[in-house]
C-alpha cells in the first residue's frame, strides 16, 4: 500500500489542505477560510477542520494516512500547540482517518524545514505580519512573530498603519503632504480622507484590510513621495534586525547560508527587499538571499515527503 500524506497551510486570511501519495500524485485539494485560533477561536477552528478533513474523506478511498503535518499560523507558544492539538485531534476523529504519524506546527516553521530538508538555512516572512526562523541543523530558532499589538515590525499590518498615520498626519497639516493618500482614497472609491477614516473604523474591520493599504508604498516610492521611502526604508530596517537577529542567536552566517524570503511585502516591494538583503549582507556577507517562489502548502508538502521518509 502506497504512503499518504497530509499537508495543511493554514494562514490567518486562508487554509490550504492537500492530501497526495508518496509519488506526488494528489488526491484532494482545496482552499478555504483562515485557521489563526487567535483570530477565529478554538470551535470555528474545530469546525473548519471537520469540514475540510470530511471532504478529503469523501473524495478519497485510503484511510490511513502516513504523515500529516499541520502548519498553522498562531501557534507561537507551548500553549497554543496544546490547544491545536486538541482540536487537530478532534477533529481528525470526527472524519474517521487514521494518522499514524501527527505533526503541528508553526506555518513558517515548517515551511522552512520543508525548504532546508535537514540542511540549515532561514525564513523571513513579511505579510501580514513578520516572523524568522532559522535552523542550523541542530535547532530552530525564531525571532519576530510577537503580534500585530506588539510587534510585527515591517509587515504588512504595520506598514498599513505607518501608511494611514502618514495620510491622517498630512491632513491635518502635521505633515507634507503625501501622495499615498491619492492611492488610497482612489483604490478604495473614497471620496476623502474623512472617507477613508470610516472605512478604517467599519464594524467589519481586519488586519488584512490594514494590510492591504501596503500595495500603495512600491507605486508612491517610485514618484518619489517622502513618506513612502521613510516608511520603506523604515520596514526594512526592521527587517534586516529580524533576519540578523536570528543568524546570530542559531549561530549561522559565518559561512555560505541559504536564507530564504517569502511573503507579500518581500515579494512585491522592491524597494524594502533590496534594502534588507543590503543591510544583512553588511553584517553576514556570506549569506545567499532566495525568493520563493512556490505556493506555501509545496513547502509543507516537502515537509511531510521528508518524514514520511523516514518512517518508511
Amino acid at each position: 500500500m502506497k504512503q499518504v500524506i497530509l499537508a495543511v497551510d493554514g494562514g490567518a486570511t486562508k487554509t490550504t489542505m492537500t492530501l497526495r501519495t508518496e509519488d506526488g500524485r494528489e488526491l484532494f485539494s482545496t482552499t478555504s477560510t483562515g485557521s489563526n485560533y487567535q483570530a477565529i477561536g478554538g470551535e470555528r477552528v474545530q469546525h473548519l477542520f471537520e469540514g475540510l478533513l470530511s471532504d478529503a474523506k469523501r473524495t478519497v478511498s485510503e484511510g490511513e494516512i502516513t504523515v500529516a503535518v499541520f502548519a498553522i499560523a498562531g501557534i507561537d507558544t507551548n500553549e497554543d500547540a496544546k490547544v491545536m492539538q486538541q482540536l487537530i485531534e478532534a477533529s481528525i476523529q470526527h472524519a474517521d482517518f487514521t494518522v499514524r504519524n501527527l505533526i503541528i506546527e508553526n506555518d513558517v516553521e515548517a515551511t522552512l524545514l520543508g525548504l532546508a530538508d535537514r540542511r540549515p538555512a532561514s525564513l523571513l516572512i513579511s505579510g501580514t505580519g513578520a516572523i524568522c526562523f532559522s535552523y542550523n541543523g541542530n535547532e530552530i530558532v525564531r525571532t519576530g512573530g510577537w503580534g500585530h499589538r506588539a510587534g510585527d515590525e515591517g509587515s504588512g499590518y504595520w506598514i498599513g498603519r505607518q501608511i494611514a498615520k502618514a495620510i491622517f498626519q498630512a491632513e491635518d497639516g502635521r505633515a507634507a503632504p503625501t501622495i499615498l493618500a491619492d492611492f488610497v482614497l482612489e483604490a478604495n472609491h473614497l471620496a476623502d480622507v474623512p472617507a477613508f477614516m470610516n472605512w478604517l473604523y467599519r464594524a467589519d474591520y481586519t488586519n488584512a484590510r490594514l494590510a492591504s493599504l501596503s500595495s500603495h508604498l512600491q507605486p508612491a516610492a517610485e514618484r518619489g513621495d517622502r513618506a513612502a521611502r521613510e516608511i520603506a526604508g523604515k520596514a526594512a530596517e526592521e527587517l534586516a534586525l529580524l533576519a540578523t537577529a536570528a543568524l546570530r542567536k542559531a549561530e549561522c552566517g559565518a559561512n555560505t547560508h541559504p536564507f530564504y524570503v517569502n511573503g507579500g511585502v518581500l515579494k512585491n516591494i522592491p524597494a524594502i527587499y533590496d534594502l534588507v538583503t543590503s543591510k544583512v549582507k553588511e553584517t553576514f556577507p556570506a549569506v545567499q538571499f532566495k525568493l520563493c517562489y512556490e505556493k506555501p502548502i509545496e513547502y509543507i508538502v516537502k515537509r511531510a515527503e521528508s518524514l514520511a521518509r523516514l518512517v518508511k
